[in-house]
């Protein structure tokens, strides 16, 4: 038995292995539900048919019924004719009663649908047939006709809604599953054809174009099509590992598992011409989970082909090759009718071979001008995403006046982590000269002296390693010093240094910082500044994390050099604590989670030691003061009785102050610590 709608399918066996089939039209009248019911139904044939020789007796696996396709209006027909006669009649006058509110008729009753005239049967073996339903009542007999063999499950999307607007048209289509993998049929717009074939999807001859998107993973089985919302998947089940209450072993447990379809329907929709039904499609499923992806997908299976390793150009056929840059074109321009269009497309340029740069922009447009709209737009990442193309395929000048731009907003943004990768982005150049020089200075030194060392070299290998750029070379141990300990070295200090001839900007160096041009060196040396007048200590320590900014550098320069201290001194020490503490509090409440909360104070701590190493009394004492760090104030207050003293007091009024707006969790906080740095003062 099968159901569609109001539609009921019966097939039944008979004795010499033919298969009856009836489809009952079922009218239902009254009410079916309620405390009294009373309803009945009203049940009548609308198809008979006999399937000869069909032998199906045991070996049925499933039937579906194949919606019919709804006939498609015709504007010249004698009752289409009389419609239109009708609604002009009944128009009127806006406001009249007649008329309605817009001056229009009662919308027309909506026909129902009409008699299914398919079905599908599913063997046992494999084989799906689609079956013939006759056209009327009359019995006759029908023939199947084999459609494929290696089925396990196939679904059928056609129906509900108007007939099809093009010949693959989704919502008018047949998927199956087995062991040609998943694949699609379309109806056409003219109806089921006499022998249908599958349009994409796995392998086979009669497929035209295999899709990787239709096929899961192994460890995923399909159990369905979801076409609904405009987000078009396959909808599946897999399996993980699990640990129940009730036993101590693990077990595996059932799990739902998606995969995205739009791009092959896409992908279809563009080789058939069909660009509107594209477009449509498309912006049916825009703003959905996996949108954006999707059509990065479209777009890089489309260069892929066009210009990838195995793509249709290396076959030297003239023919696929047109072929395939137009299905890029065609792609190219979908995804730009979409706001998504910048990172999409820098997205797959990231993700391709630099070789195949050329092929996708030559339709995507200038590199130049898609980074600069991106970050007109805000959209800091893709803009900074871009810089590489555009340093490939326009100029290093341009690329590197582009990342300056990006640089400066992300640092009006405190975007600190693309900050730092824009630092060593701009820093690249320069240390790339530098290991080129040293690798000729260490090939002259091994012909002059034969010495295997290579010390130049290691150097610049470690500062490559640091940008990413390199494996790490196994090294030996260096020598300890007298005490024991390690011998500690500075990057900065060592061997990243200004080059000669290039203008020194105090205050600026740590990391590749000091091989960066002299006003982005100042530029990150007053953001710097600004952060430690506003005591923004999050920001701070963040900014000095993900830049290798040396922060003990920092404020030596303004101890020295800035009258009064500038930014290294901080002025009244319960304002400064107060600001401190609501800057680490605002940081961990935006943080995304525990590692970054742990991340950033592993970078507080870190930015501690060279405050104290520089000297920077003030910023030490507050900062060990909010991360509770007694050793850091038992060497401050080391022969420092009165400090110890006026800190008591300032931590004792700050948290007075604490208590007073209502924040009694600093305020204990700050009572603790001053009680147990009294107590180590008596113990001394």
């Amino acid at each position: 038995m099968s159901a569609l709608g109001r539609f009921l399918l019966v097939a039944t066996p008979t004795d010499s292995g033919n298969l009856d089939v009836v489809v009952f039209e079922v009218a239902l009248i009254g009410e079916m539900t309620g405390p009294r019911g009373g309803g009945t139904a009203r049940v009548r044939p609308v198809r008979r048919v006999t399937l000869r020789d069909a032998n199906v007796t045991g070996r049925v696996e499933e039937l579906a019924l194949l919606p019919a396709m709804p006939p498609r209006p015709d504007s010249t027909s004698p009752t289409a004719m009389r419609a239109q006669a009708s609604a002009l009649a009944n128009r009127g006058s806006i406001g009249s009663p007649r008329s309605g509110a817009l001056g229009l008729g009662p919308p027309p009753t909506p026909s129902p649908p009409p008699v299914p005239a398919h079905f599908m049967m599913l063997r046992v073996d494999g084989t799906l047939s689609l079956i013939d339903l006759g056209s009327d009542e009359s019995e006759g007999w029908t023939l199947e006709r084999v459609l494929a063999d290696g089925v396990e499950r196939f679904w059928i999307a056609s129906g509900g809604g108007p007939a099809p607007n093009c010949d693959a048209d989704v919502r008018w289509s047949w998927w199956t599953y087995g062991r040609e993998g998943t694949r699609v049929w379309y109806v056409p717009a003219t109806g089921v054809p006499t022998f249908p074939a599958p349009s994409h999807g796995g392998g086979g001859d009669s497929v035209a174009f295999a899709d990787p998107e239709l096929e899961f993973d192994k460890e995923a089985y399909p159990l369905g099509i979801s076409l609904c919302d405009g987000c078009p998947l396959i909808v599946g089940a897999t399996q993980r590992l699990a640990f129940a209450s009730c036993s101590d072993q693990p077990c595996f447990e059932p799990t739902p598992k998606v995969q995205p379809i739009l791009p092959c329907i896409l992908r279809h929709l563009l080789r058939l011409g069909e660009t509107g039904a594209a477009r449509a499609a498309a912006r049916a499923a825009a703003g959905k989970p996996r949108f954006t992806h999707s059509l990065e997908w479209l777009l890089f299976s489309s260069l892929d082909r066009h210009a990838g390793p195995n793509s249709v150009a290396n076959k030297r056929d003239p023919d696929a090759t047109k072929e395939a840059e137009r299905a890029l074109a065609d792609a190219v321009r979908l995804c730009r009718e979409f706001p998504e269009y910048p990172d999409v497309v820098v997205s797959v340029a990231r993700k391709t071979d630099s070789r195949e740069w050329p092929a996708l922009f030559k339709h995507a447009g200038d590199p130049a001008l898609l980074q600069a709209n991106a970050l007109a737009a805000g959209q800091l990442r893709t803009a900074a995403c871009y810089l590489l193309v555009v340093d490939k395929l326009v100029s290093a000048d341009v690329g590197a006046k582009a990342a300056d731009e990006v640089l400066r907003a992300a640092l009006e943004r405190r975007r600190y982590g693309l900050v730092g990768e824009l630092v060593r982005f701009l820093a690249r150049p320069a240390v790339e000269d530098a290991a080129a020089r040293a690798a000729r200075r260490s090939a002259e030194k091994k012909k002059r002296r034969g010495d295997d060392a290579d010390e130049d070299v290691g150097i610049v290998s470690g500062l490559f390693r640091w940008l990413g750029a390199a494996p790490e070379p196994a090294k030996s141990e260096p020598a300890a010093d007298s005490a024991g300990s390690l011998p500690r070295r500075s990057l900065d200090e060592e061997f990243v240094q200004t080059p000669k001839g290039v203008e020194h900007v105090s205050g600026a160096r740590g990391g590749v910082i000091a091989v960066l041009r002299p006003d982005l060196r100042r530029t990150l040396r007053d953001h710097a500044a600004a952060l430690a007048s506003a005591v923004d200590l999050g920001a701070l320590a963040a900014f000095v994390r993900e830049t290798d900014f040396d922060v003990g550098a920092f404020f030596q320069r303004e101890m020295s050099d800035v009258q009064g201290g500038g930014a290294a001194r901080l002025g009244d020490f319960p304002r400064a604590l107060a600001a401190a503490a609501d800057s680490l509090r605002r940081h961990e409440q935006r943080a995304g989670g525990w590692p970054e909360v742990a991340a950033m104070r592993a970078g507080v701590d870190a930015m501690l030691a060279k405050m104290v190493a520089a000297g920077c009394v003030e910023w030490s004492l507050v900062t060990a003061t909010l991360t509770r760090r007694v050793d850091v104030l038992d060497e401050i207050f080391d022969g420092r009785d009165e400090v110890l003293g006026a800190w008591r007091v300032a931590v004792e009024r700050c948290a007075g102050a604490a208590n007073a707006r209502g924040d009694t969790a600093h305020a204990a906080f700050l009572q603790s610590l001053r009680e147990e740095m009294c107590g180590q003062s008596l113990k001394v």
